[in-house]
Formats: structure tokens, C-alpha cells, sequence
């Protein structure tokens, strides 16, 4: 059992390097490990628990644990209807996680792209009609320049 946590944990580090050098903090991972779970949780929670739940099956196991981490499970979505409100969100939950004098030399929605672009690949097509089919206009075409 411990191969296979030695393993997940191997990918998670792999891939918070390659994140990492796309928003352009190569020595940054754990920064990047924290804005990589403001977004997660962003979008986590602008999602229904039964959609996120789809979602998360798609992920490999290293996200599935940041996915997971303080889910609180609701009744609704959070209400966040536009690009801003998003961004801001991310913004709440970076402050949240210990990660606020931290100069990323971007503006935050550049940021959520490519975070989302980097999690494209493990998003089928059709996971990704069924997140789109619940996101406000706004957000819908952030997350689909993102991960279609």
C-alpha cells in the first residue's frame, strides 16, 4: 500500500512542478499547490455535490485529495454568477490558505486559466458539457477556454 501512496504523492509533486513553471514560479510549489486549491475549491463549490462527485471520479488520485479537502457539502452552489466574483473567490480562498504576499505577476483570472487548462486533461468532453450546463454565461466561458 505505501507504493501506491509513494506513487500519488510523486504525481502530485510532478504535476505542481509543471504548474508551477506555467504560471511562471518554478521555485514556488508550494504557492502553487495553494493556488491550485483556491481554484479547485472555487469551482468545486460553484458545482452541485452530485456534479462534483463526477468530477472528482475523473481525477487522478493526487487531486482527488485536494478536491476533497474541507469539502463541506451544501444544499446549493455558492453563488458566484460572474467572472469577478469568481476570481474573488479564488482571491478569499488563497488568503484562507496561508497565501496572500505572494506576487504572481498576473492577474488572477490569468491564473485560473491556466490552472484549469493544466487540469484539462483528465476532463472528458462530456464531464465538461455537465459543468458547463451549471455555470453562470460568464464563468461558463472562463472554465470552457480553459479545459475544452
Amino acid at each position: 500500500m505505501a507504493i501506491h501512496f509513494e506513487k500519488y504523492a510523486q504525481e502530485g509533486k510532478q504535476f505542481l512542478r509543471h504548474l508551477a513553471q506555467k504560471l511562471g514560479h518554478e521555485e514556488e510549489i508550494q504557492r502553487t499547490g495553494i493556488i491550485l486549491r483556491a481554484v479547485v475549491h472555487t469551482l468545486r463549490d460553484r458545482l452541485t455535490v452530485s456534479e462534483g462527485m463526477h468530477l472528482m471520479a475523473q481525477l487522478p488520485m493526487f487531486l482527488k485529495i485536494v478536491f476533497v479537502d474541507e469539502w463541506a457539502f451544501r444544499e446549493k452552489p455558492t453563488n458566484i454568477h460572474t467572472i469577478e466574483e469568481f476570481t474573488e473567490e479564488v482571491k478569499r480562498h488563497q488568503n484562507r490558505y496561508g497565501e496572500n504576499r505572494f506576487d504572481w505577476n498576473m492577474p488572477t483570472v490569468d491564473i485560473v486559466h491556466t490552472v484549469l487548462h493544466e487540469l484539462r486533461p483528465y476532463i472528458s468532453e462530456g464531464e465538461t458539457r455537465h459543468i458547463m450546463a451549471q455555470l453562470p454565461e460568464e464563468i461558463k466561458q472562463l472554465v470552457e477556454e480553459s479545459i475544452s
